[in-house]
């Protein structure tokens, strides 16, 4: 059987195709900002954080998960129509999604961003308020439980199939594509208005965790780990603490009075990520020399 990340024998992979469908999602990606610009500029905002206070988190939240599911549109397009394969290969080795590995990561992360909560809380008590509203936490908990979902399997199609399996198809070495692809995860958040306010330590864990998603994926043969992860993180990061450094303003649990990103923040983040490994190398079994050794 060919390994998830060695799947991309399976279709038509030319250098032809490639930027057809790099083109393709990069328009659908800017098709799908258009309404939030359009919007944006009707009510004279120009950036999230004003959008959020003029239109309300709900409407600008649906506008900004728009380009999201204008990249699953294109990718859909272009697993059939450009690189004539199986969808199956963009998610998995095996012969079908394993729903419970997307569980097992959606707990274990979730657990893990539950209690580094508490952490902080206990270190520094003064840094967390109660920020709990019914009705509007639980409409934000309606819409990312409705959207997040897609943004992950686009960022995870993006990120850990299509570079992650191109990569390796021409470098020939896992571990470096999935550095590399975790790098360029890192480096599509630079747009992020929180930069400011945290710094470019903010890119490094991004970067961090998309190679570690990578790693994991290329491992396990599959990126449903990785999608639990990420659903996981995102879900949470929205609905546990905000802050006023937020660009988009989420009526979260509690309201964080410290904005920065510190060394406790990154120590919790790699502790986490090294038990998931630890924990789910010994479940599965996984080998590391996969990320060595290429398959002929």
């Amino acid at each position: 059987m060919i390994s998830f990340i060695d799947q991309w024998k399976l279709g038509v992979y030319g250098a032809k195709e490639v930027a057809q469908s790099l083109l393709l999602i990069l328009l659908f990606f800017f098709i799908g900002n258009l309404p939030a610009s359009i919007v944006f500029a009707k009510h004279g905002v120009i950036d999230l954080h004003t959008a959020t206070q003029v239109l309300g988190f709900q409407t600008v939240f649906v506008l900004q998960m728009i380009p999201f599911i204008a990249v699953l549109l294109a990718f859909l397009f272009s697993i059939k129509r450009i690189h004539k394969v199986d969808g199956l290969t963009w998610v998995t080795a095996r012969a079908k999604p394993s729903v419970s590995k997307v569980l097992l990561a959606f707990a274990f992360w979730s657990t893990f961003m539950l209690l580094t909560v508490l952490v902080q809380f206990a270190v520094n008590p003064q840094s967390l308020a109660w920020n709990f509203e019914a009705d509007s936490f639980f409409r934000a908990l309606l819409l990312l439980l409705l959207f997040l979902p897609l943004q992950v399997l686009a960022e995870e199609l993006l990120f850990r199939s299509y570079a992650l399996q191109g990569l390796n198809a021409r470098l020939k070495k896992p571990w470096l594509a999935a550095v590399l692809s975790g790098i360029m995860f890192g480096m599509m958040h630079l747009g992020n208005p929180e930069i400011k306010e945290y710094g470019m330590v903010f890119i490094l864990a991004y970067s961090v965790l998309g190679t570690f998603l990578s790693i994991i994926t290329a491992l396990d043969g599959g990126i449903e780990l990785a999608f639990g992860f990420h659903f996981a993180n995102n879900l949470w990061a929205g609905i546990l603490v905000t802050s006023k450094e937020q660009a988009l303003q989420i009526p979260a649990l509690f309201s964080s009075n410290s904005g920065s990103f510190d060394g406790l923040s990154m120590g919790l983040l790699l502790l986490g990520l090294t038990a998931f490994f630890a924990l789910f190398k010994r479940l599965f079994g996984w080998k590391l020399s996969a990320l060595i050794q290429n398959n002929p």
